[in-house]
C-alpha cells in the first residue's frame, strides 16, 4: 500500500469498519498490510481515538508512548484545554515546552537522518 490517497483511505476506512470498537485489531491490521504504515495506522488511530476515546487505547501502548519532551499527561492536558477553549472561546495561552528539550531532541533527529543518509554513500551501495 502506498501513501496515494486512493490507497491509504480506503484501507483505512476498511479496518475502521472492520473492527470499529477494537483499537489494537484495527491498528495492527494496517500495519500488516505493509507500505505506507504510519500514515494509514496515523488514520485509523485517529478516527477510533475520536469515537472510543482514551480508554479504547491500549494501555501498554499508552505506557509505551515516547515524545519527550511531551508525555502522556502533557497531551491529556492539551486535550483538556482545547475542550475548555470550544465550550468558552475565551484566549488562552498555548501549553508550554521546554525549548531547550525540543531544540535537543530535534537536533539528534538531524544528526540520525544525517548518518543514515552519508551511510548509503558508502560501499556497498
Amino acid at each position: 500500500m502506498s501513501g496515494y490517497v486512493y490507497h491509504t483511505v480506503p484501507v483505512a476506512l476498511h479496518a475502521w469498519l472492520a473492527n470499529p470498537r477494537d483499537y489494537r485489531a484495527a491498528v495492527s491490521a494496517v500495519v500488516r498490510c505493509g507500505g505506507d504504515t504510519d500514515t494509514t495506522a496515523a488514520i485509523v488511530g485517529g478516527i477510533l481515538g475520536s469515537a472510543l476515546g482514551k480508554e479504547g487505547i491500549p494501555a501498554d501502548w499508552l505506557a509505551g508512548l515516547m515524545e519527550w519532551p511531551r508525555s502522556a499527561s502533557w497531551m491529556e492536558r492539551l486535550g483538556t484545554q482545547l475542550e475548555q477553549s470550544i465550550a468558552t472561546p475565551t484566549p488562552t495561552r498555548p501549553l508550554g515546552l521546554p525549548v531547550l528539550a525540543v531544540l535537543l531532541r530535534n537536533l539528534l533527529f538531524l544528526l540520525i537522518v544525517l548518518s543514515h543518509g552519508f551511510r548509503r554513500l558508502l560501499p556497498p551501495f
